[in-house]
This record gives C-alpha cells, sequence and structure tokens, in this order.
C-alpha cells in the first residue's frame, strides 16, 4: 500500500489495524525523499507489503503479520510513519514496540517541523471500541479560542472569530471520539455565549457536528 495522503484516511487505517488485533506498534517520522526505502526495508525485513495470499500463509505458520502506514500529506517535507504488528510478529525481537492499549497511539497535525510532533488526536478505547478522541492539550486549545473568541471586543472581529471556529469544528475527522468532543464543544460556545452576549446578539453561526466519516476500503 502506497503513502496516504489524507489524515482522516491514515487515521482510518491505523484504527482499523488496531481493531483487527494489530496493537503492538512503533512509529516515527522520515523525510519525503526517504518513504520509498522505508516502505522498501520494512517489506523485506517484516513482510508488510505482503498480499492476502501470503498473509495467510503466514498466519498458518504462526509466523505473524505487519502492516506499514505512512501519512505523507500533500506538499510536506517529511512523512509520518507507523508499524503496527500482531502478537506472532517477530518485529517485537527487533523493534522498541509498545502495546496500543497501554501506550498512547497518536497522529500529529500535518503542519511540523522535524524538531517538533505536535500530536492532535490520540487512539482509545471508548465503551469498548477503538475511536479517536482530541488530545487533552488540544481541547484546552479549543476552549480558549471559543472563550476569547466570544469576549472579543470589536463586534465585527467577534462574529469573524466564532464563524471560523464554528467551520473548524465541523472540519474534524468525524470519529466517534472526536464527534463527542466537538458536542462538548458546542455546548460550551452556546453556553458562553448566551452568559456573555445574552439576548443582545445571536449567536452568528448554527454549529453542527463534524459529519461520520466514511468508509475507506483497505486491503
Amino acid at each position: 500500500m502506497g503513502s496516504i495522503r489524507h489524515k482522516s484516511a491514515a487515521m482510518q487505517r491505523v484504527q482499523d489495524l488496531v481493531r483487527r488485533g494489530y496493537v503492538r506498534w512503533t512509529a516515527g517520522m522520515v523525510p519525503r525523499e526517504k518513504v520509498a526505502r522505508l516502505t522498501a526495508k520494512f517489506d523485506a525485513r517484516y513482510g508488510t507489503g505482503a498480499d492476502r495470499n501470503e498473509r495467510r500463509r503466514r498466519r498458518r505458520h504462526g509466523a505473524g503479520n505487519g502492516f506499514l502506514v505512512v501519512y505523507l500529506p500533500a506538499r510536506q517535507p517529511y512523512a509520518v510513519w507507523w508499524l503496527l504488528v500482531d502478537d506472532e510478529h517477530p518485529a517485537q525481537h527487533y523493534e522498541a514496540l509498545q502495546d496500543a492499549h497501554e501506550a498512547r497511539l497518536t497522529i500529529p497535525n500535518p503542519y511540523w517541523c522535524p524538531e517538533l510532533w505536535r500530536a492532535d488526536y490520540e487512539l482509545v478505547r471508548l465503551d469498548n471500541r477503538w475511536t479517536w478522541r482530541m488530545l487533552e492539550e488540544r481541547r484546552d486549545e479549543w476552549q480558549r479560542r471559543i472563550r476569547e473568541a466570544v469576549r472579543c471586543g470589536d463586534r465585527d472581529s467577534r462574529q469573524r472569530q466564532v464563524r471560523q471556529a464554528v467551520y473548524s469544528l465541523s472540519k474534524l475527522p468525524g470519529f466517534r471520539g472526536i464527534r463527542q468532543d466537538a458536542h462538548g464543544l458546542i455546548r460550551l460556545l452556546k453556553s458562553d455565549w448566551q452568559r456573555v452576549r445574552y439576548k443582545g446578539e445571536p449567536l452568528p453561526a448554527t454549529p453542527r457536528l463534524p459529519p461520520y466519516l466514511r468508509r475507506v476500503r483497505h486491503r
């Protein structure tokens, strides 16, 4: 499988693999020009590019299977990669693997630099299902953004900032946990606006939850 350009598709791919039992993982970043070399290395070493028939043979012989997910946004100099394997895979003897049940698996914002891996979302179990949610730091940032927008002294700037916040909320990846985060932020916006602005000024936009993410077909 080649590199994935869209963040939500990469998140869905990782989520699906963990849900299917590929809970041992390691991750990193690599310059764009070295993605092909990295992909070839993991395929040769761990069979991450194996087809379905080869994966069936590996399972029959107890060799385990592994997958490499590479997230490479357009026009970005670096890619993020995840190696995910099952409990039988020999990679556990050569890589510093973590368990998704115990170690937080995150995905960063696509606009990073090599020195700063700024994670946005974490993969968690909610109601016994794997899903993505905002990191606590990102939720705190959103809450500050909303409160500052509501309290902006200039009416035009205030309305513009609130509309921008509402638009950004509607564009969040539509995973169950993230939709729950968005619901809480919408409640905060409405209650804060009503308390600070009361009835003297209507809310300039109608907040809506981000739509559920459509399924992306993966092999």
